[in-house]
């Protein structure tokens, strides 16, 4: 059996690089495709390989066995098919006769620490098979860890040959704001704070305590309230990225649609309130902290609303009573439980983008 790889530290200092002073961002448009630098870990060349235009997507045919007490089986397999995609049957590039197409991408949350079958995407899939609606669908999950907004842009214009009929991005509000500006600065498009190890301590330390809680939430927290400046910036590279992605999709009649998935610290923070406690403690932060970056996924959305996109945010959707937990106490990623309910919560605007 294979565990699931550690944060590595090389990731935690993703933000370490060598600048002294912010710039503002490049400009791009959809006719300036630029080349991403791959991002994943040390050691998961098994999993990851490099790609132009997504930065890094999956190896076709990949498999990974854990063990996963939390899960009913005990343990968790992730593969993926000839594309590289988190899909148990192969991809065609031609679509079946009769069928429409839906692409669906983010990050590890999307990818999924549960079975293919257990993902969102899949469950799309499943509920509309269920529904006995017509055309018949096929969802494709392209997730895949470390990602941020610029890499679902490269996932949409690297699978343009592929003739999705629509398009949904999810963006993580844990990581994601900090990954737009990690993926700017990685390719130089952008300038950032030089840190050293001193500033990394305390998140190398929750990190062996808790593990999770770093690289899912507390990492974006640490660095916008350690930069408050750069808040504005995330918000526009994000809202940028995702304008771009809207004008890919109206020039190849792609219907688009966005999903914003909250932490577990914003959903089910009862669930867990003696480890925030500590490593709010350990961090010297408040939930006040926690609660700041709210703010910029409400200008994202908000932003995102006024491109005429449609979304759904389920920070809204989960604000009452769940079924039951939806992550994962482990690492924090969304469990198979929570997979069903974003399913539920998805398929209304499923609906609508193929229509």
């Amino acid at each position: 059996m294979l565990s699931l790889p550690p944060v590595p530290r090389a990731t935690i200092l993703m933000m370490g690089l060598s600048c002294a002073a912010a710039c503002t961002p490049q400009a791009s448009s959809t006719g300036d495709v630029a080349d991403l630098r791959p991002h994943f870990g040390e050691g998961e060349e098994d999993y990851y390989l490099a790609d132009p235009l997504a930065g890094h997507v999956h190896q076709p045919d990949a498999r990974r066995e854990f063990q996963w007490v939390e899960h009913p089986l005990g343990r968790i397999v992730q593969a993926t098919n000839n594309m590289g995609f988190r899909e148990d049957g192969p991809t065609r590039t031609e679509k079946q006769q009769g069928f429409k197409r839906v692409l669906v991408t983010g990050d590890s949350h999307v990818d999924g620490v549960v079975y293919n079958e257990e993902s969102f995407p899949n469950r799309l899939e499943a509920m509309w098979d269920t529904s006995a609606r017509a055309p018949s669908v096929e969802v494709i999950n392209a997730g895949a860890g470390y990602y941020g907004p610029q890499n679902y842009l490269g996932v949409l214009r690297r699978s343009i040959h592929l003739a999705p009929d629509a398009f949904i991005a999810t963006l993580y509000t844990g990581n994601d704001l900090l990954d737009a500006v990690r993926i700017e600065a990685e390719n130089g498009r952008l300038a950032v704070p030089e840190r050293k190890d001193d500033y990394y301590q305390d998140l190398w330390t929750v990190d062996g305590t808790h593990p999770g809680f770093t690289g899912q939430v507390i990492n974006q927290v640490k660095f916008f309230r350690s930069f408050p400046t750069f808040r504005d910036t995330a918000v526009a590279i994000t809202l940028r990225t995702f304008a771009e992605m809207r004008e890919v999709c109206r020039s190849h009649r792609i219907a688009f649609a966005v999903v914003l998935l909250p932490t577990a610290l914003d959903v089910e923070p009862e669930r867990d309130g003696s480890r925030i406690a500590e490593v709010l403690e350990m961090m010297g932060m408040t939930w006040d902290d926690l609660r700041a970056g709210q703010a910029m996924v409400d200008q994202v959305e908000q932003g995102i609303a006024a491109m005429g996109i449609p979304i759904v945010d389920l920070r809204k959707v989960w604000s009452g009573p769940l079924d039951g937990p939806y992550y994962w106490r482990a690492d924090l990623h969304l469990n198979d439980r929570g997979h069903a309910a974003a399913a539920r919560a998805i398929f209304p605007i499923l609906q609508e983008l193929l229509r």
